[in-house]
């Protein structure tokens, strides 16, 4: 990737970002209604590569993980919030968990990945677990796994853990000589709940973890959902329950809980704990997926009541107030007010055009209205927002829109300093639509005399078409431009009618990856290609995520990082997908 490619890529993303967050000029959080997570730090940076030589891998900070909330007029801004589900969601006003702290500290290798952060709630939960558990065992720790990061988000060692509401607790254990014991990381157990390597000679420790089950049961109430572990150590469990004679309805909980993840790790080193959305993450925008148990709450009237304080708050005389209730009606997955947001498309205030093209995207909804207002919107944000939101949504439809912008130069002036030709940010959105549609105006572009848009449509055209014939559209002579846009066009006409998946694996094969079909037999392969060019990454995790059904943010993390997820991804998995086991090369396991 080049200098001016990141540079572009950092710029699209702060403008995005302060189109969605913030109006025009310079606003105060305390002035929008909005605040930004801001936890309190421990051992600042000690995870962080550029300060310490850590002896296992782990997920650098990106900057972005402290995402604002759109509060509305009475909300009580003293909780933590669970925003979206546990596989897609982030945390708002996360609590960090304490070290040093009486009852709870991490296993050193988790320490090191700085996933310190939770909701109250589940801080609460862990202290009450430790709290029953040293009323039995009074020198007893419990030892913590991942919790989440501190806005919550995608982490590379679990597909979960986004929003707060997951914690990884360590089993306690016992050495050669029976006495407890804490090794430095999570170590498999097998059926007999042993660990055997090179690590030492561990065994579960039934009693102790039956008092931790017990705990966690009590404490979290009706608002628990699972305790993840594998079976044998479940069974292992239940059998201590009834021979200390566990209350009847703790062990009834108990055998409904502790679960065996389908289509995921059996989960036999260490325990996974999932509570269900509360009544604040509710109104938020947090979703529940998977089993609803008898003393499930969905509260349902909440989130009603939610979205219509929000459909109310669209009508609201302060911008700032109706630019929030467009923020909270995508959170809550309003889709009745699609219709509401889609006439703020014309409001007279840009920051509230601005969050309600970002709402309509966020919910997948609006196309016809965006590219009705794209035409007519004058404000630099809005129209960026606009063409973000079209590249999102993607299609057709909003691919020939986007190719129409590629007309004619538009400056942008998006802050002090920051103004850049709007067909830079329309080359960008056209990768995102992944239609073909865009190639023959992205041909023409290539010709233009500004050299960042003559960049950015080149990477364009490596992304769509997945192939490179190596022109530095920036910094080649003119003469060389013109033999590479000959080059360009002659592929295409020889081209154009065979598809863009063909394209997608003419051009793995180009690159030497064997890829004759984009199915999940070719998982492997593609998980090899992440690791490579920009546009082959690139088409590799869309592919990967096609065949997973999972769409994490790894393509703006680092190429190292996405490399690590979809590998790791696929090598806990590959059974459900019927393929072969992990190639030597790419496995995760000494890694981790």
């Amino acid at each position: 990737m080049t200098f001016s490619t990141i540079r572009l890529a950092f710029l699209l993303g702060s403008f995005i970002l302060l189109s969605g967050l913030v109006s025009t000029g310079e606003v105060r959080a305390e002035e929008t209604g909005e605040r930004s997570s801001q936890p309190t730090s421990v051992r600042s940076n000690d995870w962080s590569s550029s300060s310490m030589p850590y002896p296992h891998w782990t997920m650098p900070v990106l900057g972005h993980r402290a995402p604002s909330f759109p509060y509305l007029p009475g909300d009580d801004r003293d909780f933590s919030r669970s925003i979206g589900g546990v596989v897609h969601g982030h945390l708002v006003e996360s609590r960090i968990i304490p070290q040093p702290h009486p009852d709870l500290a991490f296993l050193e290798v988790q320490y090191e990945r700085g996933l310190f952060y939770t909701t109250d709630r589940m801080l609460r939960i862990l202290e009450g677990a430790a709290d029953h558990l040293r009323r039995h065992y009074p020198e007893s720790v419990v030892r913590l796994g991942n919790q989440s990061a501190s806005g919550g988000g995608d982490i590379p060692y679990s597909a979960s853990h986004n929003s707060g509401r997951d914690a990884d607790l360590g089993f306690f254990l016992k050495g050669p000589d029976g006495e407890p014991a804490v090794p430095d990381d999570l170590l498999k157990l097998d059926e007999q709940g042993r660990y055997d390597g090179k690590a030492g000679t561990f065994r579960f420790d039934t009693a102790r973890n039956w008092r931790l089950v017990e705990g966690v049961i009590e404490a979290a109430g009706d608002q628990l959902q699972y305790i993840f572990i594998s079976r044998p150590l479940r069974q292992m469990l239940l059998e201590r329950a009834r021979e200390v004679g566990a209350d009847a309805s703790v062990r009834r909980r108990a055998r409904r809980v502790l679960r065996q993840p389908r289509g995921a790790l059996p989960h036999n080193d260490h325990f996974h704990v999932r509570v269900y959305c509360s009544e604040v993450d509710v109104a938020s925008g947090c979703w529940d997926r998977g089993s609803k148990w008898s003393w499930y709450d969905s509260h349902r009237k909440v989130r009603r009541r939610a979205i219509e304080r929000a459909e109310r708050a669209l009508g609201h005389d302060e911008p700032r107030v109706r630019r929030s209730a467009a923020r909270r009606l995508a959170l809550l997955e309003g889709r009745r007010a699609v219709s509401a947001l889609a006439d703020r498309l014309d409001d007279s205030a840009p920051e509230v055009r601005t969050a309600a093209a970002r709402a309509l995207a966020d919910m997948e909804r609006g196309l016809p209205a965006m590219i009705d207002r794209l035409t007519s919107e004058s404000h630099p944000r809005a129209y960026a927002e606009i063409i973000d939101a079209l590249g999102r949504l993607g299609g057709r439809r909003a691919a020939r829109a986007l190719t129409q912008q590629l007309d004619e130069p538009r400056q942008l002036t998006l802050n002090p300093g920051l103004e850049l030709d709007a067909r830079t940010l329309v080359a960008e959105s056209l990768i995102r639509t992944e239609q073909a549609v865009g190639v023959t105006a992205l041909l023409d572009t290539l010709e233009v005399e500004s050299p960042e848009v003559r960049e950015s449509a080149g990477r364009a055209l490596r992304h769509l078409t997945n192939h490179d014939f190596g022109f530095d559209w920036r910094r080649d002579p003119s003469e060389m431009r013109r033999h590479g846009v000959a080059i360009w066009r002659d592929w295409y006409r020889r081209h154009r009618d065979v598809g863009r998946d063909r394209w997608l694996i003419e051009g793995f094969e180009r690159a030497g990856f064997e890829v004759d079909e984009l199915r999940a037999r070719e998982v492997w392969s593609l998980c090899r290609a992440v690791a490579a060019s920009d546009h082959l990454s690139h088409n590799a995790q869309r592919i990967l995520m096609r065949i997973s059904g999972r769409q994490p943010a790894s393509l703006s993390w680092p190429k190292h990082d996405a490399h690590f997820y979809w590998r790791r991804w696929f090598e806990r998995r590959y059974e459900r997908f019927g393929l072969p086991p992990i190639p030597d090369p790419l496995s995760t396991l000494d890694d981790s």
